[in-house]
This record gives C-alpha cells, sequence and structure tokens, in this order.
C-alpha cells in the first residue's frame, strides 16, 4: 500500500496540509498586530480536515482505484476553495476600515494548499497509470 507512488504523494499531501496550521497566512509589517492564521478561522480549519482526512483515507482505498480517483478529485476541490477562501479572508481583511492603513504580505500558510494541488495531481496521475496496467493485464487474460 504505501510502496505505491501515488500513496507516497497522499502522504505527503496530508503532510503539507497539516503544515498550514504551523504557518501564518498574512503577516503584518511593522506593527505588533499578531499574523492571520488559519487557527482562528472556523471555516479554514474545517477545509483543512477535511483535504487531510480524504488523503489519507484515499490512501487505504488502494484496492478501489476509481474511488480513490474520484476522492482525489474531491481534495482537489476542497483545496481550491481552501486557496480562495484564504485569499477572500485576507482581502476581506485588509480592506477593513480599521485595517486599511497597515501593510503586510503574504506567508507561507497562503501557497501551502497550491503546493497541496501539486502534490495531488501527481498522486493523480499515479492512480490512473495503476489503473492502466491494471486494464491491460485484464485485456491479455
Amino acid at each position: 500500500m504505501i510502496q505505491r507512488i501515488q500513496s507516497v504523494w497522499l502522504l505527503l499531501a496530508a503532510l503539507v496540509m497539516a503544515a498550514v496550521f504551523y504557518f501564518p497566512s498574512y503577516k503584518f509589517q511593522g506593527t505588533s498586530m499578531l499574523p492571520l492564521t488559519i487557527g482562528n478561522d472556523f471555516v479554514g480549519i474545517i477545509l483543512a480536515a477535511i483535504s487531510i482526512v480524504l488523503s489519507l483515507v484515499t490512501i487505504f482505498r488502494f484496492k478501489n482505484r476509481k474511488s480513490q480517483i474520484g476522492m482525489t478529485w474531491l481534495n482537489l476541490l476542497v483545496c481550491i476553495g481552501l486557496q480562495a477562501w484564504l485569499f477572500v479572508r485576507i482581502n476581506n481583511f485588509t480592506s477593513d476600515a480599521t485595517n486599511a492603513n497597515v501593510s503586510g504580505y503574504y506567508w507561507i500558510g497562503t501557497f501551502v494548499p497550491l503546493v497541496v494541488i501539486i502534490l495531488l495531481f501527481m498522486a493523480r496521475a499515479g492512480i490512473s497509470k495503476d489503473e492502466k496496467l491494471v486494464k491491460s493485464l485484464d485485456r491479455l487474460r
């Protein structure tokens, strides 16, 4: 199960997505304001947790490759949703009248879902490769 390359990509995707809880999404420059993290955002926490769980569950669905492909696509959608949510949340926070004069910059936590999306595409490619191999072997029987 873990010896297949897609299992490695899925495990890495889960670990990298867990890093979103560690790294801030947005840091403020020259102020004493705390950086924006996903830890105090309910929707962000739920989307990140769903992505982690989907990645781990997909690893253990190794006998059903069609299910794995579907769960990987669902996980991709969740990651895209999390990425969009992070940008909307940061945009709303910085465009608020009380925070408009405070400058800041995006930090690592904002781009973690993009890395996970790349890892999920690589896992999906591995799953599709296995599916093609099994179909070609069935044809030979």
